[in-house]
């Protein structure tokens, strides 16, 4: 089991909370996946297996994938159903991954799921509205998610009750996925489309969402783009950790045949 190491988790909210356009960011690993990912969504680690929340778009099925520190295959676990079969951003308490499979459209619905390693995603309750990411606040807390674009925040009982909720009222970037920090937020990230002289483009950014007033308290742009797609190094997954005097962000911005892409930044140490 996960066990969160509370100054680990402290250093990492410190760490994004100081941040700035100019911290620097440094390429230090990259992880070939040798098989069709997808559309990938969102991203936990447990011990040396990744595990990736992706969409087939064109087959509409959803798959959480665990993948070996090789970079290969190891599962594939069908989530959602026919109509909710778009996965979003996920995260792990522990014990369980938590994984919100939505309608493929805004202001729709979804079924927050709980998937155990090793057995077979379980159905918790419904939302009406399209969750497109969800974590748990610790092993014994709340859930908490957002919409489409990460417009509303939404807290629930992991039974599905509906504690809180609050428009967002920033619009730097859409949050994608999420990692719970036991600092009292999530860590985001996320991307958005711009428009440029020469065409569309696209912004990444990274973040923490306070979960007791449910609003953004910092958010920054994160500078890496994919060479192979242009994409914004922060669309969709994302997963951090604390390695050395570093914080590592691990990510996969690609479809199909992708690439886990790690980037590090000194952190900044903190006492809970």
């Amino acid at each position: 089991m996960l066990q969160h190491d509370i100054r680990h988790d402290h250093a990492v909210s410190a760490t994004i909370a100081s941040m700035t356009r100019a911290t620097a960011w440094t390429l230090v690993d990259e992880l070939p996946l040798g098989f069709d990912t997808h559309h990938p969504q969102g991203m936990a680690r447990i011990g040396s297996t990744w595990w990736i929340a992706t969409v087939d778009v064109d087959a509409h099925l959803g798959f959480v994938l665990a993948v070996d520190s090789a970079g290969h295959l190891v599962e594939r676990i069908p989530v959602g159903d026919d109509v909710r079969y778009h996965p979003g951003g996920m995260d792990y308490d522990g014990h369980s991954l938590w994984i919100a499979a939505a309608e493929y459209r805004p202001d729709s619905t979804a079924t927050i799921q709980r998937l155990v390693p090793g057995s077979a995603p379980e159905s918790v309750f419904r939302v009406d509205d399209h969750v497109g990411a969800v974590a748990r606040c610790g092993p014994d807390g709340d859930l908490l998610g957002w919409s489409w674009g990460s417009r509303r925040f939404y807290r629930w009982s992991v039974e599905g009750v509906l504690i809180a909720s609050s428009v967002n009222p920033g619009f730097f970037v859409d949050h994608q996925d999420c990692q719970w920090l036991d600092s009292g937020h999530l860590l985001c990230g996320g991307v958005s489309a711009v428009a440029l002289a020469d065409g569309p483009g696209w912004l990444g950014g990274i973040g923490l969402l306070d979960i007791d007033t449910l609003t953004m308290t910092r958010e920054v742009p994160f500078p890496h783009y994919s060479t192979e797609s242009g994409r914004a190094g922060t669309h969709n997954p994302i997963w951090s950790e604390i390695v050395g005097d570093r914080l590592i962000v691990h990510l996969l911005p690609d479809d199909a045949m992708g690439t886990i892409r790690s980037y590090a930044t000194p952190l900044v140490r903190s006492q809970p």
